[in-house]
């Protein structure tokens, strides 16, 4: 009895100590917070946060070749080809491109709270090189986005898939800082209005000649105060059909004359300042024709710009807008004025086919005029001044492979023309082939680039 007195005493001490030991590795803990689950693809949960975050990014390298009158590493368009001219740069190049990209969103009463940046760095000829810069970086709170992304007036969707190299007619790629609001509807329609900044690209004008000239050198033309941001909206329709968009902006030219010092007013009496409201459209289809292949699509985007060339600034005058001349010839002394304002258009279209689950090819095309009257006054007479008039025209087509997910072979084909409808011929205002007066005003020309590109 009393080795069994003994054996229980000892049970029930061991018992009680191991509760109490199991009590101090309790108290010890620190108490558990919630979860907070991330339900977001790719997303993964910041411990001890409610943020729900995400790097991505992507390493791309670049190979390519052009003909002689076309500067494809310093001009990705087909603007950039000569008429009978030779570039001074490398007509074979290679370039690597890094970017990265940070994604932090929490869901809130007033929904989605985002920020996203990007970064990216492209270095061609040095051991190290290529400084990070600023692609995207923007708060979305709710409905409202605030500061620099893709512009309101863009669609994405419509864009073909061509190789880093190019930027074809046609095309745009605007990323602007922005304060924008978008409303949805449902059955996939949206509404998105925005202000954006109006200084993107700098909108310039150039000076008219001839009997129109202002103002006299050394003084030239810059942009005046503006008071004004632009204003973009679109409105989108999307569903399993594809997508279209409708997309309008409004932008305040403000020029004035200064003096070759760039501080002072030239020297001319009365106005020296003057405005015009610029304007563009666009419209842009997405259609996928899954009766051709699974994943195939065919794309149509149209833009016009008037007083607004930034939103279809891919071109040979760049995001020049207005004309700048003598307000009137009759009495000069007034000063200068925007006498006319630049105008474009352009179509681009392409197809995409998916031949197999790895390899699909994108063929299209891309046409794009640009216009800038340099007076009111148009004659053959070498005093007066010749409209600049310029079309071009870009044809492409590519085969991509993805032999694993997330990293793609492409190899594309451009052939790119050119016509300054005899910009350059003597009397007129505008010659870009001054220091080759012979050379003829039309031209085109080839170029191919090899894209290596792995996604993370």
């Amino acid at each position: 009895m009393t080795l069994k007195t003994l054996l229980l005493g000892s049970v029930v001490m061991l018992a009680a100590t191991g509760a109490q030991a199991a009590d101090m590795m309790m108290d010890v803990k620190a108490p558990r917070e919630p979860v907070y689950r991330c339900d977001i693809t790719g997303f993964i949960e910041l411990p001890g946060t409610d943020i729900c975050f995400n790097v991505g990014g992507h390493a791309l390298f670049v190979m390519f070749a052009s003909e002689d009158q076309w500067d494809l590493g310093e001009t990705g368009s087909s603007y950039g080809i000569v008429p009978d001219g030779h570039t001074l740069n490398d007509t074979v190049g290679m370039y690597a491109t890094g970017r990265v990209n940070f994604d932090a969103r929490t869901s809130t009463e007033y929904g989605t709270v985002r920020a996203f940046i990007e970064l990216e760095a492209t270095d061609n000829d040095t051991r190290t090189g290529g400084a990070a810069e600023l692609r995207h970086a923007f708060v979305q709170f709710g409905n409202w986005t605030f500061g620099k992304t893709w512009s309101t007036f863009l669609s994405l969707d419509t864009s073909p898939v061509y190789s880093d190299a190019f930027t074809v007619v046609g095309d745009n790629f605007m990323r602007r800082n922005q304060i924008r609001y978008t409303q949805t509807f449902g059955n996939g329609f949206s509404f998105s209005v925005a202000v954006e900044d109006q200084n993107y690209d700098y909108p310039a004008s150039i000076n008219a000649t001839g009997l129109y000239f202002t103002p006299p050198a050394p003084n030239f033309v810059v942009n005046d105060r503006n008071e004004a941001p632009d204003v973009v909206a679109n409105i989108l329709a999307q569903g399993d059909w594809g997508s279209a968009q409708l997309s309008g902006a409004l932008h305040n030219n403000q020029f004035r004359e200064v003096s070759g010092f760039g501080t002072a007013p030239a020297p001319l009496v009365g106005n020296q300042t003057d405005s015009e409201i610029g304007w563009a459209a666009l419209f842009g289809l997405l259609l996928n024709t899954p009766s051709t292949g699974e994943g195939d699509y065919f794309t149509l985007k149209g833009i016009y710009t008037d007083g607004a060339t930034q939103y279809n600034q891919d071109n040979f005058l760049g995001s020049t807008n207005a004309v700048w001349g003598l307000c009137s010839v009759t009495t000069p002394a007034v000063g200068g004025c925007i006498v006319d304002t630049v105008t474009t258009w352009s179509l681009l279209a392409s197809f995409t086919h998916n031949w197999s689950p790895t390899i699909a090819t994108t063929f299209g095309a891309g046409y794009q005029n640009v216009e800038a009257p340099f007076t009111v006054l148009n004659a053959a007479a070498a005093n007066f001044a010749s409209g600049f008039d310029m079309d071009t025209y870009e044809i492409f087509g590519n085969v991509s492979w993805s032999p694993v997910a997330r990293t793609t072979f492409m190899l594309d084909v451009h052939y790119g023309h050119v016509d300054f409808n005899g910009a350059g011929t003597a009397g007129g205002v505008f010659n870009p082939f001054l220091a080759n007066p012979a050379a003829t005003d039309d031209e085109g020309a080839f170029a191919v680039a090899l894209d290596v590109v792995r996604t993370f």
